[in-house]
């Protein structure tokens, strides 16, 4: 069991948000020029609590991603699809997904 560490850096260190969610609620999706989808499905209340860190994101602000504790890879918001209901073995839970966008720095 790992976890992923999502950052909004806001620019003022007792505004930073950190956003701590176990894998089993996630899964990550790489596409094509540095983009990558991330879903997540769970419990309502996880779910809520996931989507409103993101809802309060602006377009292409900075998101800092740490995967397992590797080092957090930045990478900017591009979107947020809506809250869908979906089943689980019979069970009711929530469903969305992120797009970010790697963050390259060109030289």
């Amino acid at each position: 069991m790992s976890n992923i560490v999502f950052h909004r850096v806001t620019g003022s260190k007792k505004k930073d948000i950190s956003l701590d969610v176990n894998d089993k609620y996630v899964s990550l999706h790489n596409r094509r020029e540095g983009a990558m989808v991330v879903n997540f499905k769970g419990p309502e209340d996880k779910i809520m609590e996931i989507y409103h860190f993101f809802d309060s994101l602006e377009d292409m602000e900075t998101v800092p991603v740490d995967i397992d504790s590797t080092g957090a890879v930045e990478h900017y918001f591009r979107g947020i699809s809506p809250i869908n209901d979906d089943t689980d073995e019979g069970f009711p839970i929530k469903k969305f997904s992120v797009t970010l966008q790697l963050r390259r720095e060109f030289i």
